[in-house]
């Protein structure tokens, strides 16, 4: 990896909206060819077709991260069309309705299960062999500050999906750094809707956010970070990146 992406090849999950929208975007204006898997087909074709009118390298397929073989189909398309995979950034998630913990539904668990944790690790192992057989690969995680800070607003099956993916990072960095693959997570605090907030709803957030709440760009910056040359010597860590919503590891 050089200091800049031009060239690499960069799977994006979950990239139709949200930190997956801007994850993908920062990575393709940065020369990355970029594939979003997304189980939101037509917004996900809409974000490649915009990025694309920039002049950028960007396609889009259907993804649905709980079907391992749909997983592996994303992955061997971005190999078919780009003839390898640099980068994978796990983004695709979901939360629960909130509400009490002993109300959530089998269903509603085992989608939230499903989703934001085993979808990971099927992307991740439908990727690795050809990371492997290169001895090279990154691989980033996107968790939550949930995993850390229980919110009435979070449902407990997100809390435990995202502190799964903790687990997962460092396991999986010890078995892969010999691979010359290196695994690390982001832990991003709330990142807002995308509307403004009112004077009244940006007082009460003030205290919890003292750095301000500016979105998900943050988060996209720390992903470069770990792309890049800079993150050479980063592995099986956990990035804090919340506006000091909370603090440590």
């Amino acid at each position: 990896m050089s200091d800049g992406l031009d060239g690499a090849v960069v799977v994006v999950t979950g990239g139709a909206q949200g930190i997956g929208e801007c994850i993908a975007t920062f990575f393709a204006r940065d020369g990355a060819r970029v594939l979003i898997g997304d189980i939101q087909e037509r917004k996900a074709s809409q974000v490649a077709a915009r990025l694309r009118d920039e002049g950028l390298t960007v396609e889009a397929a259907p993804l649905d991260v709980r079907i391992p073989g749909s997983a592996a189909s994303l992955m061997a398309l971005a190999v078919d069309r780009w003839g390898c995979i640099d980068v994978l950034v796990n983004d695709a998630g979901l939360d629960a309705p909130p509400g009490e913990p002993w109300a959530i539904g089998e269903e509603e668990w085992r989608e939230v299960i499903d989703t934001d944790l085993s979808g990971p690790w099927w992307c991740t192992r439908a990727a690795l062999p050809h990371m492997m057989a290169r001895h090279r690969g990154r691989i980033i995680f996107i968790s939550s500050g949930s995993a850390r800070i229980g919110d009435p607003e979070i449902s407990v099956a997100y809390n435990a999906a995202k502190a799964g993916l903790i687990g997962l990072t460092v396991g999986l960095a010890v078995h892969l750094e010999p691979y010359g693959i290196l695994v690390n997570a982001i832990a991003p605090g709330p990142t807002g809707t995308g509307t403004p907030m009112t004077t009244e709803e940006r007082a009460v957030h003030e205290h919890a956010f003292p750095l301000g709440i500016v979105g998900p760009e943050p988060v996209a910056h720390a992903c470069l970070y770990l792309a890049r040359e800079s993150g050479a010597w980063v592995s099986g860590s956990v990035l804090n990146v919340s506006g000091g919503w909370w603090r440590g590891f």
